[in-house]
C-alpha cells in the first residue's frame, strides 16, 4: 500500500506529463490543411518560381487567419491585384458578372465563406471559369492581399 505522500508526486508527474504532451501536440494540430475545391485533395503549396513564402503566409498556414485583413498597405496592393486578376469576371465592385458575386452572402462554393476556402479557390481553382491563379504566377502572399481587399468591398 502506498502512502498518500508517495501517490501525490506520481499523480502530479503524470498530470504534468499529460499537459506537456498536449502542449507539444498543439502546433501540429494548428496547421491548416488546404484542400482543392473540386476534389478535396490536399493542395501542393510549394512555392512557384521566384516566390518567397512570407511570414504572413506562414502565419496563415498555421491558423487560417489572414494577417493582412484591414491593413491599408495590403488593401492597396490587393486592390491592384484584384483589378489585374479578378475584376474582369467579378467586376470592379465585386458584385459579379461572369463570376459570382464576392460581396453578398450567397456562395456558389461553400468553401468561399472562409479565408481558407477563398485561398484554396484562388490558389488552385474551382468550377466554371475559375482557374488556378498560382499557375498564372500569383503568389500566396498576393492571394492573401486579394482576399483582404475582397473583404473591404463587402458593405
Amino acid at each position: 500500500m502506498t502512502s498518500k505522500s508517495q501517490a501525490t508526486p506520481n499523480k502530479a508527474a503524470a498530470i504534468a506529463a499529460f499537459f506537456l504532451a498536449a502542449a507539444m501536440a498543439v502546433p501540429a494540430l494548428a496547421d491548416v490543411e488546404f484542400r482543392h475545391a473540386l476534389d478535396d485533395s490536399v493542395l501542393d503549396l510549394a512555392p512557384i518560381k521566384g516566390e518567397e513564402i512570407t511570414d504572413a503566409v506562414k502565419a496563415f498556414r498555421k491558423d487560417g487567419v489572414n494577417p493582412y485583413s484591414g491593413q491599408a498597405d495590403a488593401l492597396a496592393a490587393g486592390k491592384g491585384l484584384y483589378e489585374d486578376n479578378c475584376q474582369a469576371c467579378h467586376l470592379d465592385d465585386g458584385r459579379g458578372g461572369m463570376g459570382p458575386s464576392l460581396v453578398d452572402d450567397v456562395y456558389v462554393n461553400a468553401r468561399a465563406n472562409t479565408d481558407v476556402g477563398m485561398f484554396e479557390i484562388i490558389h488552385s481553382g474551382a468550377s466554371g471559369a475559375m482557374r488556378s491563379f498560382s499557375e498564372r504566377g500569383v503568389t500566396q502572399d498576393q492571394i492573401l492581399k486579394i482576399i483582404a481587399y475582397i473583404h473591404s468591398l463587402k458593405k
